[in-house]
């Protein structure tokens, strides 16, 4: 059963010296390095023990069986515990649900080890650490798990931030089961965005162990408050019923700029809670950076932070980098130039909020030439085809005039696929692209790195929850109580973004309309975030302002490829849409060949083709596309060869995989014929070799 072990209701300060202060069991037979205090930046922690029977770390208590099932319901949905939101955000991070015709559960996954099989139901018995830095908005959330058989004579760390923006529990079902299943402690940070939502209108905020309830009650405990004093708040609903604030954009902190510096604390974290909890067996001179292997891995956002982590630690904290699918902002390229089969790729190394930015504008036209695409039954043609007239002009990122005029309406939606590829997306991505309009993104970028209150309404932008005419209404107690494990980062599951401008008054962004009253995918508004992601001169002066803040907000987030010498293996999808391969991984290779001394390559890369930055297996893209998730288990037991001294990581290589075939929603079964292996001496047409500062990808 677990055993609750939250310090005393003492001031915190004071709770922690005196815990620390305490002598420690059997403290004469540790050396001193093993006394070490928690690290000062820690500003609360629990601690809970869970026996791998009724709880456990890996699967919450429920089994690879009960992960496979529906998700686990709450006793009282309106008030669910903290051992039931745990329990439902591990469920969601295991994806089992989603059946094992994509491989997942069967090929790879968290009841997999090595390509095969975990035997019984997966439960993991240890000990798990829940702490926070900082206070409210600008808090950071952490969980470290100790398994019980950790091998405490070769200790090791696993570090994975959290995936997009998700919850601190996020990777508990893919780093954190490969970190268990290899004897790691695991240590998960929600690298200061995560879930937390202020509801302007209920007064109801989250916790920081995603429990819910009125701000006051909460006072101290807020993972997040949108920074209104009561008068503001109270105006604020007036003016704007309904409305909700969500810390990723809204807590005017830029959290993406100290990812690394989360990361780094949560391995720094780990080591002091095994060194508290001292152990026979364990390294005689404590768990420190020369005693215990780190890898510091994730995907996506949390792929990103991972690489954040190791360009930031300078003192050999992480022995090793693996990422998959990286969300990055680079540095100016300043020479570093990307080929792929002979020639020069139209654009490189664009940051998010303008890739994205450029896409939502194009996506709606592009669409219409993919009609048997996923998501291409809720497009609203009428609406699609006015948009493609309206990006027609002078601006040569969009549909250039005399194009349109040789091509005519009925060509621009190819003219508009053919700006996405200008813009630096795979020619094969244009059948991704209506499922992956997703104007949510580069307005929560927008305001998060120009740092903007709630109350600024960034480009006319809010959120709320909506009734079937796209009116905001008030949320349900169920669904903010939920939020932790239900929402992805963003408002609480179901609010959706709003376009606070619409002529008919505030409406659901996806039903905006324009001047005229006919719906144009708020045209307006995404025009106005495209504005600041790419700054045009004679700009008004307010527009010019916030363009300058979210310049400088992104300028801190920028990766450099200077990773000091320590193998890194990173993989992704040629065919990814949210973060195209020619704006992350493959100009990355580059930055980090030029950063390298000595002679080597401490980066290897493995692009697989087929592959996109979702393993979803819907209808549309069962058949077409092979899991990237497969590979990027792959790439954790080929860095852990590495780490062994048993093997060199594989050189940088394209992975040329087989789809499933059949009909949409009824693909084969994927079989490992489907999904090569990275291979340890890839063809001479599959390298991927960078030369003069030129990545040359086949």
């Amino acid at each position: 059963m677990p055993h609750s072990g939250r310090l005393p209701a003492l001031p915190l300060a004071l709770a922690l010296t005196a815990t620390l202060a305490a002598p420690l069991a059997h403290a004469a037979d540790r050396p001193p390095s093993a006394r070490s205090a928690l690290p000062s930046f820690i500003s609360e922690l629990t601690k809970q023990r869970y026996d791998g029977r009724s709880d456990d770390l890996l699967t919450a208590g429920l089994g690879f069986t009960g992960l496979r099932g529906p998700m686990p319901r709450a006793a009282d949905p309106d008030r669910p515990t903290a051992a039931e939101q745990r329990r439902q955000a591990i469920w969601s991070s295991a994806g089992l649900s989603a059946g094992s015709g994509g491989g997942l559960g069967r090929l790879y996954g968290p009841d997999v080890d090595r390509g095969q099989p975990v035997p019984g139901e997966g439960k993991v018995a240890g000990v798990e650490y829940r702490a926070v830095a900082g206070t409210g908005a600008g808090s950071v959330s952490f969980v470290v798990q100790v398994p019980d058989d950790i091998d405490r004579a070769r200790p090791c760390v696993v570090a994975a931030p959290a995936t997009g923006l998700g919850g601190v529990h996020s990777m508990v079902g893919t780093a954190g089961a490969w970190g268990l299943h290899h004897r790691c402690a695991v240590a998960y940070t929600d690298k200061g965005m995560g879930p937390a939502f202020d509801d302007l209108h209920s007064g109801t905020v989250m916790a920081y162990d995603g429990t819910t309830g009125p701000r006051a009650e909460l006072r101290g405990r807020t993972a997040f408050d949108a920074g209104l004093s009561d008068a503001e708040r109270a105006r604020f609903d007036a003016e704007h019923p309904y409305r909700v604030a969500y810390k990723m954009a809204h807590s005017g902190m830029n959290p993406q700029a100290t990812w690394g510096r989360d990361v780094l604390r949560s391995i720094r974290l780990a080591l002091a809670v095994l060194n508290r909890d001292w152990r026979a067996g364990a390294p005689p001179a404590g768990y420190t950076p020369a005693s215990t292997t780190v890898l510091a891995t994730g995907v996506s956002n949390g792929g990103g932070a991972a690489v954040a982590a190791g360009e930031a630690d300078r003192t050999g904290l992480i022995d090793a980098v693996v990422a998959s699918e990286p969300q990055m902002n680079l540095a100016p390229l300043d020479g570093i130039r990307v080929r792929q089969g002979g020639r020069a790729v139209p654009a490189a190394g664009l940051p998010l909020i303008r890739y994205n930015a450029l896409a939502s504008l194009l996506q709606p036209c592009a669409a219409l030439a993919e009609p048997t695409a996923p998501g291409y039954a809720a497009l609203d043609v009428p609406a699609a085809r006015r948009r493609c007239a309206a990006l027609v002009g002078d601006d040569p990122r969009l549909i250039p005039r005399r194009d349109a005029e040789r091509a005519g309406p009925d060509g621009l939606p190819r003219l508009a696929q053919e700006a996405l590829v200008r813009a630096g997306f795979q020619p094969r991505s244009g059948y991704l692209q209506v499922s992956h309009y997703d104007p949510q993104t580069p307005a929560s970028y927008a305001m998060s790195f120009a740092r903007a209150s709630v109350d600024d309404a960034l480009c006319g932008y809010g959120w709320a929850r909506t009734d079937s005419s796209g009116s905001p209404v008030p949320y349900r107690p169920a669904e903010l109580a939920g939020a932790f494990s239900t929402s992805v980062g963003r408002a609480p599951a179901p609010g959706v973004l709003i376009d606070e401008n619409s002529p008919g008054g505030p409406v659901a962004d996806a039903r905006s309309v324009g001047p005229g009253g006919e719906h144009d995918y708020n045209l307006r508004g995404e025009r106005c975030v495209y504005r600041l992601a790419f700054p045009r001169p004679g700009a008004p002066r307010a527009e010019r302002d916030w363009a300058a803040r979210l310049a400088e907000g992104l300028d801190a987030t920028r990766r450099d490829g200077d990773l000091h010498g320590k193998p890194t293996l990173i993989v992704q999808g040629r065919d990814d849409t949210r973060v195209p391969v020619n704006h992350s991984s493959r100009p990355y290779l580059g930055l980090a060949s030029r950063a390298q001394d000595g002679p080597g390559a401490a980066v290897s890369y493995a692009e697989i083709t087929h592959a996109h930055h979702s393993d979803s297996q819907a209808a549309g893209f069962d058949n077409r596309y092979v899991p990237l998730g497969y590979y990027y288990q792959q790439a954790l037991d080929l860095m852990w060869e590495r780490l062994q001294g048993r093997a060199e990581l594989p050189p940088s290589q394209v992975v040329r995989t087989v789809p499933r075939g059949g009909e949409p929603g009824h693909a084969p079964e994927l079989t490992p014929a489907n999904v090569p292996p990275v291979a340890a001496d890839p063809a001479a047409g599959d390298r991927i070799e960078v030369t003069g500062g030129t990545v040359r990808v086949p």
